[in-house]
This record gives structure tokens, C-alpha cells and sequence, in this order.
């Protein structure tokens, strides 16, 4: 896990503050309405700078968020080390996600209803986002003999019931231990032991 988050690429400050303004810029228009001139000036550069480093608008917000989530990763890493056990790694690595994305400052913005398509449609096909999601479930089943295919499926039910449940209001609301007794009442059946 370690060396997928020492794995990105260093940035410079022009760089980060692309990003920066990306992020700024969806959170305040909303991914559909910013364009790259937004971002460059919220960015105070210029669009030809912008281009220097990202090829399109999507590009800028693809790595602003990719970025988010590596950072956001190591937090869970750092919660999900507390816990012994496969099964408490695997139930605290969801709650802590679910309760905390949403507290995130950049991570936020995934929970927008017109982000959400936009999520949707690379969340679990973005290889990078695959290799974090991957980098924490192998840490998590570190002590269990299961296949990459069993990896790779937990992997995607994992982050398709946690997507649901960040974008989703359900019938119910759950406190933290509700939430707990329902992940370990539907998910740890399916999970090898």
C-alpha cells in the first residue's frame, strides 16, 4: 500500500494549484458547469498553462479527485491497522469510509447528485481508482489465502454497497453500530474466514 501511495507522480506548485482550483471550481458550479477557463482562473494561470499539464477538463478533475483518494487511502490504512482481525479490518475499513468521505474536503464533492454520474461511470473502470480500492483490500485480507479473482470481486461488491451508501438514502438510518451489525450480518458471509 505504501508504495501505491509513494507511487504518485510529485507535482509542482503550479500543478497542485490546477488541482486545487478544480476541485474549488466543482464544489461551487458543479462538474458540468466548470470549464477549464474556470479552473485557470481560479487556478490564477492561464488556459495555455493548464494545458501544459492536463490534455482536457476532465483530465484536471480526474487527477484533482485521484489525488484526494490517495490521501484519503492512507487514512484508512492508518484506521484499518488498529484492528486485528480480518473481519474487524473489514467492517472498520467500510464504516470508517462511509462516515468520513463525506467529511473529507475534496472527497465531498463525489456525493454531489450530478458528480455522481460521473463517479458512476469511472469508479470502479478508473484503473488508478482500482489500484487504491485493490491496495486496501490486500491489506486488509493479508492473513487470508484468497485468490486475485476473489480479491478483485470482493474488491467491486465492497465499493459498489459503499458508493450506495454514501449516494443512496436507504429506508433506514444507522448509527455507527447499526451500521457495523448490518455490514457484518450481509457482507462477512460472502467474504473468506
Amino acid at each position: 500500500m505504501t508504495e501505491l501511495i509513494d507511487k504518485q507522480e510529485a507535482l509542482n506548485e503550479t500543478q497542485q494549484k490546477i488541482l486545487d482550483a478544480a476541485i474549488l471550481c466543482v464544489q461551487q458550479w458543479g462538474v458540468e458547469k466548470t470549464s477549464l477557463n474556470d479552473i485557470a482562473k481560479m487556478a490564477g494561470v492561464t488556459r495555455p498553462t493548464v494545458y501544459s499539464y492536463f490534455p482536457n477538463r476532465n483530465d484536471v478533475i480526474r487527477t484533482a479527485l485521484l489525488q484526494s483518494g490517495h490521501k484519503f487511502a492512507e487514512k484508512i490504512r492508518t484506521q484499518m491497522n488498529r484492528f486485528n482481525t480480518t473481519e474487524e479490518r473489514f467492517i472498520e475499513t467500510i464504516v470508517y469510509a462511509i462516515e468520513e468521505l463525506p467529511k473529507e474536503p475534496y472527497l465531498t464533492v463525489i456525493t454531489q447528485t450530478e458528480l455522481s454520474s460521473y463517479v458512476n461511470q469511472d469508479a470502479l473502470s478508473d484503473e488508478e481508482g482500482q489500484k487504491i480500492c485493490l491496495a486496501l483490500f490486500q491489506e486488509i485480507f493479508k492473513n487470508q489465502h484468497i485468490t486475485d479473482d476473489e480479491l478483485i470481486e470482493i474488491t467491486e461488491i465492497t465499493t459498489r454497497l459503499a458508493l450506495s451508501l454514501l449516494m443512496i438514502q436507504g429506508p433506514l438510518k444507522r448509527n455507527g453500530d447499526e451500521l457495523r451489525g448490518f455490514l457484518r450480518r450481509r457482507l462477512l458471509p460472502g467474504i473468506p474466514h
